[in-house]
């Protein structure tokens, strides 16, 4: 809602079948600026992960690469 408040788009999935047609519809827009708000399972590896209490450029790449 903050996003639509400043006139951008907001898109939010919590589901991963509705993660296809939330990209689909975030690629239509070409004239406004899309903000999506993805739910993951906490127990994905995500990456690049930030390291906790580490600096921006202090992130894990993948499970044994740093940068």
């Amino acid at each position: 809602k903050l996003a639509e408040a400043y006139g951008h788009v907001g898109i939010k999935v919590d589901k991963l079948d509705e993660l296809d047609a939330a990209m689909e519809k975030c690629f239509s827009y070409t004239d406004r600026l899309v903000f999506m708000d993805i739910a993951v399972d906490q127990n994905e590896h995500v990456y690049p992960m930030q390291i906790k209490f580490g600096a921006m450029d202090d992130m894990r790449l993948s499970k044994t690469e740093r940068t």
